[in-house]
Order: C-alpha cells, then sequence, then structure tokens
C-alpha cells in the first residue's frame, strides 16, 4: 500500500488511513489551536541560531501577545511558500486571523510584510506547476476542515 508523509508529524502514514490521520493533526483544541501544525521535518528546518528574528506577534485588534513555535519559525524560515493561508493563530481572538493584522513586537513589522520579504528572497522554494495546484487545493481543504471544526 502506498504511503505518505504527514506533514504534521512526519511519520509515514497509509494513504487509505491518512484522511482521519490528517483529521486528527487539525482538530481543535481548547484554545482554538489546531493540534498541530505543519512544518518541514526536522532535518529539513533552518538549522542556524535564531538570536536576532522575531518570534512573538501582537495582533492589533486585540492586543494580545502570542509567540510562534520554534519549528514554524524554522521551517518558514527554510520555505517561506509553506504557509500559503498568510494567517496566523492569535492567543487573544482564539482563531486564525489574517498575517497583515499582526505585528512582530521585536521589530513592528507586520507578519505578511515580513513574510513577503523572505518569499522574495527565496523565489526558489515556490511550488511550480502541479505542485503548487496541488498545495492550494490541500491547504484549502485543510482550512475548510479546520474552518468546520472551529465552526
Amino acid at each position: 500500500m502506498a504511503q505518505v508523509r504527514c506533514p504534521y508529524c512526519h511519520e509515514y502514514i497509509d494513504q487509505a488511513a491518512y484522511p482521519a490521520h490528517e483529521a486528527r493533526n487539525l482538530a481543535a483544541r481548547p484554545d482554538g489551536q489546531q493540534t498541530e501544525y505543519a512544518t518541514l521535518p526536522e532535518e529539513d528546518r533552518e538549522q542556524g541560531e535564531l538570536a536576532g528574528l522575531p518570534k512573538v506577534y501582537v495582533h492589533r485588534k486585540c492586543g494580545v501577545a502570542t509567540g510562534m513555535l520554534e519549528e514554524i519559525i524554522r521551517s518558514y524560515l527554510m520555505n517561506p511558500f509553506l504557509y500559503t493561508a498568510d494567517a496566523t493563530f492569535c492567543c487573544g481572538c482564539g482563531k486564525h486571523v489574517p498575517n497583515r493584522e499582526c505585528v512582530w513586537t521585536e521589530t513592528g513589522e507586520d507578519l505578511q510584510t515580513y513574510t513577503d520579504k523572505l518569499r522574495a528572497a527565496m523565489p526558489e522554494t515556490s511550488p511550480k506547476g502541479c505542485l503548487a495546484a496541488s498545495l492550494i487545493i490541500g491547504l484549502v481543504m485543510s482550512g475548510a476542515i479546520a474552518a468546520a471544526a472551529l465552526g
């Protein structure tokens, strides 16, 4: 049976069992966050020092600060196109909000501008052709599942 590597836990899962496995990862926790978030496998993440990089952001609408997980930071540094939904979780609102509504506490720059700069510097990581379509469809479906779970 064919297997796929889960972008959440990075284990290899039988393709037929993957939809249920993914649904468990996308399930909402009591605080509103997904159980797990997609990341690159540890060996593919940024391995360098994170000193000086922003790690905490504030949602301008509610004023609450949220810290970003290191594995997410290390993943988007290697592939800034990994999170194409251009949204992030707000601990104050208990839901995902647009990157433009959040600013890094360390720099004052909004997360969307920061992400756009990373993407411009690494266009080679942008998904192309059928891979791009598959990624977009997968992310839309994941978002729909997460929205239904939060709904």
